[in-house]
């Protein structure tokens, strides 16, 4: 399904009715929108292990613009200002009121984008393995890689996180090389990649040399966001390590912050500790 939306048109998917029989009357479940990683990926990251979640929510998973199945221009607006308003839009065109909105890597980019651009909308927010700053414990970031990988895959880390992606073989040679330690443990699906679709031209433009991926810093609007928010971070997450979840649950106000660091877990903790799954069901329902 597709919907216009900002000069666009946003793929999105459905798991779950909103509106479920509760004897006398229908009752109206939870929103739950999925961000998801990249930028140049798609949903289907998401696939199947969230449709858990249809019991308590309806379940909507999108492709930000410029990847996936969404349209892939204008490039111009490849920015994460517009992929925040993009969901509010998206929100209001369909009528969803007080969603709860979960970023993941990438995706936490935008959900940040969307929180503290429009403050007021959120019912909730999940930011899981992401940061506020484009290069933040960069360092960090290398040293874990070579513990995990290696020289080389150190030097990879530095020059991807400092100098971005400045050619296609590079960005192929990275996702070939390097995301396999992302995580601790194997993917659990070895056919989720070949399913989805991708989109190098936004991945290159967003992480590569000048692009938005290595400058951006919204930590100090962090203390705009005014809803519940639920930080994840992985101990062993190389690409946005811990310590970046550390800055976003300090810089988000006490009261609405809950933050849970899971030991042994890499990028996306639900990938390598199904208990994750669990903490994130308690927090819609909370």
């Amino acid at each position: 399904m597709r919907i216009e939306v900002n000069g666009v048109r946003i793929f999105f998917d459905v798991d779950g009715t909103k509106l479920v029989s509760d004897g006398a009357v229908m009752r109206e479940k939870r929103t739950l929108i999925l961000l998801h990683g990249g930028p140049g990926m798609d949903h289907t990251s998401f696939r199947p292990a969230f449709s858990q979640f249809a019991d308590i929510a309806q379940v909507v998973y999108i492709d930000h613009r410029g990847n996936g199945r969404s349209d892939r221009q204008p490039q111009d607006k490849w920015t994460l200002a517009q992929w925040g308003d993009d969901i509010y839009d998206f929100c209001r065109a369909l009528e969803i009121e007080k969603p709860i909105v979960m970023g993941q890597s990438f995706g936490g980019f935008v959900a940040i984008a969307y929180g503290t651009r429009h403050p007021e909308h959120p019912g909730k927010l999940i930011l899981s393995s992401t940061a506020a700053q484009g290069q933040a414990h960069v360092e960090r970031s290398i040293e874990i890689f070579r513990q995990k990988g290696g020289d080389r895959i150190a030097e990879m880390a530095r020059h991807a996180l400092t100098v971005g992606y400045d050619t296609p073989e590079f960005a192929m040679t990275w996702m070939v090389e390097a995301m396999p330690f992302y995580n601790t443990t194997p993917a659990a699906d070895p056919d989720a990649r070949e399913r989805s679709v991708m989109s190098g031209k936004v991945l290159m433009d967003f992480l590569g040399p000048g692009g938005e991926g290595l400058a951006f810093d919204m930590l100090p609007d962090l203390a705009k966001i005014q809803c519940p928010t639920l930080v994840l971070g992985g101990e062993e997450d190389p690409i946005t390590p811990i310590e970046s979840s550390m800055d976003i649950a300090a810089a988000i106000p006490a009261q609405h912050v809950q933050f849970e660091r899971t030991p042994n877990a890499g990028h996306g903790t639900f990938r390598d500790d199904p208990r994750v799954y669990e903490v994130i069901r308690n927090f819609i329902l909370s």
